[in-house]
Protein backbone atom coordinates (compact mmCIF):
# COMPACT_ATOMS: atom_id res chain seq x y z
CA UNK A 1 0.00 0.00 0.00
CA UNK A 2 1.20 3.57 -1.02
CA UNK A 3 0.37 7.06 0.69
CA UNK A 4 -1.55 8.06 -2.23
CA UNK A 5 -3.79 5.09 -1.87
CA UNK A 6 -5.27 6.43 1.31
CA UNK A 7 -4.19 9.98 1.40
CA UNK A 8 -6.76 12.67 1.21
CA UNK A 9 -6.54 13.58 -2.89
CA UNK A 10 -8.73 17.33 -2.73
CA UNK A 11 -6.12 19.55 -0.67
CA UNK A 12 -7.65 22.61 0.98
CA UNK A 13 -5.57 25.21 2.59
CA UNK A 14 -5.89 28.32 4.48
CA UNK A 15 -3.01 30.78 5.15
CA UNK A 16 -1.98 32.43 8.53
CA UNK A 17 -4.27 34.86 8.65
CA UNK A 18 -7.51 33.01 9.03
CA UNK A 19 -9.25 31.94 11.94
CA UNK A 20 -8.92 28.81 13.69
CA UNK A 21 -13.04 28.23 12.79
CA UNK A 22 -12.09 28.41 9.22
CA UNK A 23 -9.65 25.93 9.66
CA UNK A 24 -11.98 23.79 11.55
CA UNK A 25 -14.24 23.97 8.64
CA UNK A 26 -12.05 23.06 5.95
CA UNK A 27 -11.45 20.42 8.23
CA UNK A 28 -14.76 19.05 8.72
CA UNK A 29 -16.07 19.59 4.96
CA UNK A 30 -12.73 17.82 3.39
CA UNK A 31 -13.07 15.18 5.82
CA UNK A 32 -10.04 15.37 7.28
CA UNK A 33 -7.43 16.24 10.38
CA UNK A 34 -4.60 18.85 9.13
CA UNK A 35 -4.57 21.51 6.56
CA UNK A 36 -1.45 23.33 4.91
CA UNK A 37 -0.95 26.28 5.82
CA UNK A 38 0.22 28.55 2.53
CA UNK A 39 1.56 32.50 2.39
CA UNK A 40 0.57 34.54 -0.62
CA UNK A 41 2.07 32.64 -3.35
CA UNK A 42 1.04 29.26 -2.39
CA UNK A 43 4.19 27.89 -0.81
CA UNK A 44 3.25 25.66 2.11
CA UNK A 45 4.97 27.09 5.31
CA UNK A 46 3.13 25.44 8.00
CA UNK A 47 0.54 22.57 9.05
CA UNK A 48 -2.83 22.87 11.50
CA UNK A 49 -4.06 19.62 12.68
CA UNK A 50 -7.04 19.25 14.26
CA UNK A 51 -5.56 18.56 17.57
CA UNK A 52 -3.57 21.89 17.18
CA UNK A 53 -6.68 23.81 17.19
CA UNK A 54 -7.75 21.85 19.96
CA UNK A 55 -4.81 22.17 22.53
CA UNK A 56 -5.16 25.68 21.46
CA UNK A 57 -8.40 26.35 22.56
CA UNK A 58 -7.89 24.09 26.09
CA UNK A 59 -4.42 25.89 26.96
CA UNK A 60 -5.68 29.39 26.67
CA UNK A 61 -9.57 28.62 27.49
CA UNK A 62 -10.08 30.79 23.88
CA UNK A 63 -12.84 30.26 21.41
CA UNK A 64 -12.41 29.15 18.04
CA UNK A 65 -12.81 32.37 16.48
Amino acid sequence: MNASDVMTKTVRSCSAGDSLQRAAQLMWEGDCGSVPVVDSDNRVVGILTDRDIAMAAYTQGRPLW
